[in-house]
């Protein structure tokens, strides 16, 4: 309920590109909600010991229901309740009403009658609700940053007439960098001495590695193969083609979909027909049975029953879940607009070549010239590459 971002933004920070790599910060969801994951384990254990105790109902276990005179059931919900009536108050405070509202008032209004399993029950679904998001919002994060996580941390510099480690961070423009066989680009620069092929599909999805020589252009975050190559810095930090491409689909992750503004608008209106018709099933019940009291009950389940939280979180939950699965298939979409986009899409234009790859090359077809066989021909040539 708390997790889920306004929009995607949050995986993109606005000074990803200054960071080490250009990738995202190293923090996991996880370690951010280690303290929620483990109130809902306490809240959970001590409603279900609630529970069986209630189930058995062995009185020889009735004290340990309630230890120093408060239930089990209670307990778990001033524990996990108060967690929620902070972030109520404190959205209270900056003008914000949300569901949390109508989930504080159902938790203290269940108290206050007397029904602590209910009220434990509604703080115990939305801490597992927290609990789901803070591990949906890791596994997304996880995905992009692998999709960005192109730049070495470190680059082998000549400084002083000899090699050194520094951390690219520390690059300055016009220094000469050696990029070993196997390694990844720091900068985009210019090849001063080598002769390699270069992998460029990371930035241009072209699956064909590309051919360097002296005075050829490379890339940050663009893969070395072969070849060693000396690199003069031209860009470097910030400045870099990965840098930009990285600024780019932050600044585009800004923006919330407009159906993710409808969701909000909607939760915003429902709010208070929850609370008109709690308030309307009291009324009701005085009025059919002359006591106010046999209405607290059903004012109460309607409150609980009619809480908005799943339109909240279902618009920005699932449009999250998109966006990772898109990149753990390698594909980065500029913000959650352009996926929603997509839906209105019924045609689509490529340019250039009107070929599309996948980034991997691969063996169509085979023609071997007598007296060589196809055999003979693909051991000559995995012996030549």
């Amino acid at each position: 309920m708390h997790y889920v971002p306004d929009s995607a933004r949050d995986f993109l920070p606005d000074d990803a590109a200054a960071q080490p790599g250009f990738g995202l910060p190293g923090g996991s969801f996880h370690y951010q909600s280690a303290p929620v994951y483990f109130l809902t384990v306490v809240v959970g254990a001590l409603l279900s010991a609630d529970l069986l105790i209630g189930l058995f109902g062995d009185s020889t276990w009735a004290a340990y229901q309630s230890p120093l005179g408060f239930r089990l059931a209670l307990l778990a919900a001033v524990l996990g309740g108060g967690r929620i009536l902070y972030q109520t108050l404190e959205g209270l405070f900056e003008g914000r009403v949300g569901a949390e509202l109508a989930l504080s008032i159902a938790a203290l209004a269940a108290i206050v009658l007397g029904e602590y399993m209910t009220a434990a029950l509604v703080v115990f679904i939305a801490l597992c609700g927290e609990s789901v998001e803070g591990y949906t919002l890791d596994r997304a994060q996880s995905a992009i940053r692998r999709v960005f996580d192109l730049c070495p941390d470190v680059a082998h510099v000549l400084r002083g007439g000899r090699e050194v480690d520094v951390p690219v961070a520390q690059l300055r423009e016009g220094e000469t960098v050696t990029i070993r066989p196997g390694e990844r680009v720091p900068v985009d620069g210019t090849v001063s001495t080598g002769i390699s092929t270069v992998d460029q599909s990371a930035l241009t999805g072209e699956s064909l590695p590309v051919d360097k020589q002296t005075g050829s252009e490379v890339f940050a975050g663009t893969l070395n193969q072969y070849g060693s190559l000396s690199v003069v810095a031209n860009k470097v930090g910030e400045a870099t083609t990965l840098a930009k491409v990285v600024e780019l689909v932050a600044e585009a992750t800004r923006q919330k979909t407009p159906l993710e503004r409808t969701a909000d608008r909607l939760a915003r209106i429902f709010l208070p027909f929850v609370l008109g018709a709690s308030l309307v099933t009291l009324i009701a019940w005085r009025w059919s049975t002359g006591d106010w009291r046999n209405g607290f009950r059903p004012a109460l389940a309607v409150l609980v029953v009619a809480c908005p939280c799943p339109l909240i979180l279902a618009t920005p939950t699932a449009v999250i879940a998109a966006m990772a699965w898109l990149a753990r298939k390698g594909v980065v979409v500029k913000g959650s607009a352009a996926l929603e986009s997509l839906a209105a899409v019924d045609t689509i234009a490529f340019d250039k070549t009107g070929t599309l790859t996948k980034g991997e090359l691969a063996l169509a077809e085979l023609f071997a010239v007598p007296p060589c066989t196809e055999t003979e021909l693909l051991r000559v040539a995995a012996i030549a590459e």
